[in-house]
Formats: structure tokens, sequence, C-alpha cells
């Protein structure tokens, strides 16, 4: 099936007039017209593209993809305001819609904003929406702590990020647990650390508990190895002489340490730490 809003592989099998005809293993076929379409195709290949509706709510493809796909957030930017709503680039040629009546606070053009992409039933048009409460699930929360999830940070708050996990849930990202630039618009990997009693999540930028330590002791050691088997820094180092050479906290790089010095792989000296040569 031909999905609108969503990004698929699709064959290309007949070239017409003003474009070409994708086909999917079912039949189903697509217009892809030529102003949104590669120039280097061939009829018989696989071709990946995003489809669309045009104004009218004719399914079209194009060889653009956008940012975010239907069922998801995006963080976006206002481009143009119009009498019944906003345009928003999401990286294709047609612009996204922000109807009026989905907006939920003042817009600036130029500014980005969270938004959900939706499909509309009926006319198939594709347009955003501010107001997500509903697509946000805040009673079966399936996430366990400790896990690997994909985070969107949206707004900084007094005390931290605000995210979404996994385009389903809300969380965030506490101020004194971050050790890194913070992206707002930009998907990166996250930790759950705690689901909340009100159903919002605690979550992490680094790996939690005795993951964490595995990860942070390889990465040191490979710092040791790439340094001739000394680098100038101590448990005693400051929270941003660890931060600028292992980008991690000072509590992380103690708990590092301790597991390598135990298990006889580092060793301290006056001025910083030896990898010990293994027999």
């Amino acid at each position: 099936m031909i999905k609108i809003g969503k990004i698929q592989t699709l064959i290309i099998s007949k070239e017409l007039n003003s474009g070409y005809q994708l086909s999917n293993e079912e039949n189903d076929s697509i217009f892809l017209p030529v102003s949104v379409a590669p120039p280097d195709i061939t009829i018989g290949s696989q071709l990946e593209v995003f489809i669309y509706s045009d104004n009218q709510g004719k399914p079209l493809a194009t060889a653009e993809i956008p940012y975010a796909e239907v069922d998801s957030f995006a963080f976006l930017k206002a481009k143009a305001e119009t009498d019944f709503g906003y345009f928003f680039d999401w990286g294709i040629s047609k612009d996204l819609l922000l109807p009026g009546n989905q907006r939920k606070e003042d817009i600036t053009l130029g500014s980005s904003y969270l938004v959900r992409i939706c499909l509309e039933p009926g006319t198939n048009r594709i347009f955003a929406t501010q107001k997500f409460g509903n697509f946000l699930e805040a009673k079966n929360i399936e996430l366990y702590e400790k896990q690997k999830v994909e985070i969107l940070p949206f707004q900084k708050t007094p005390l931290g990020f605000k995210v979404i996990i996994e385009d389903k849930y809300s969380g965030i990202i506490y101020h004194n647990e971050i050790f890194t630039e913070v992206d707002l618009g930009k998907k990166t990997i996250g930790y759950v650390k705690k689901i909340r009693p009100d159903k919002l999540v605690d979550v992490a930028l680094n790996p939690i508990g005795m993951k964490a330590v595995r990860e942070n002791t390889d990465f040191i050691l490979d710092a040791l190895k790439e340094s001739d088997g000394f680098l100038p820094i101590t448990t005693y180092s400051s929270p941003e002489e660890i931060y600028q050479m292992f980008g991690i906290s000072k509590l992380a790089f103690k708990k590092a340490f301790t597991a390598l010095f135990k298990a006889g792989c580092v060793e301290k000296t006056e001025n910083g730490i030896k990898l010990v040569k293994q027999d």
C-alpha cells in the first residue's frame, strides 16, 4: 500500500509527459512530477520517495525527503504567515501548514517550534498541530529504567530540557545531569532514568549503572592508548578539565577509573594516570 505522509521505496515503472509513474509490488501506482524527480532516473530501478498530497488532496510522490513523517514530532522553523495559519519549512518544496486553530502559542517567523505532523482523515491533507496532548501516552508507559531511547529536546526550562521520547512520551533531562551541549530540535540518544508517578519520564544523556561504567572505561583506555599510555588527568582534577578531556562528569570518571584501577589496568602518578602494560 502506498501511504500518504510516509517515506517509501517504489519502482520507476513508466515515463510520462510531465513526470514518472511509480509503483509498488501490489501494482499500486502514484505520479512523480519531473520538478521533484532526480535527474538520473532509470526506468525499472527503485527510488526512495516521500508521498504527500497537493492542495486538492491528490497524492503525489517527491524525491525530496522531509525532516519528519506523518505521526511523528518535529522541531520546525516558521517560514510564512497567512490568514489561515503559518507555513513551516520541513525539508521539501511544499511547506507544511499549521492551521490557525491548531496553534497554541504566538508564532515568530524564523523561530522553531515543536509540532506533531498529522494526516487529516477524508481529505488526505498533511498538516501540523501544536495541540499534541492526545498524541502523548500518559497512562501506559511501556518503558523501563536504563532503556536506550530516541529523544527530541524541544524546550529549555529552569529545571532542564523537555523532551519527546520515541515520538510517544514526555520527559525531561535535568540541568545538573547534563555534561554536553543539548541542541533543541536535534534527535539524539538518551536513557530512561526514572518513570515518575505523574507519568513523566526522567531521562539521562549517558548510560546508567554498570553499562555506563563499562562504556567509560573503554573510552578512557582508548584515550590512554592514543596518548602513549599517559594522560595528565586525575580524580582530583576539576570537573571542567575532566569534561573537556572525556566529555563525562567527574563522578562518572571516578567510577570508571576505580574500576580500571581495581582491574590492574591503570595506575596513578603524581600528574596523571598511566596505562599498565599487561603481560
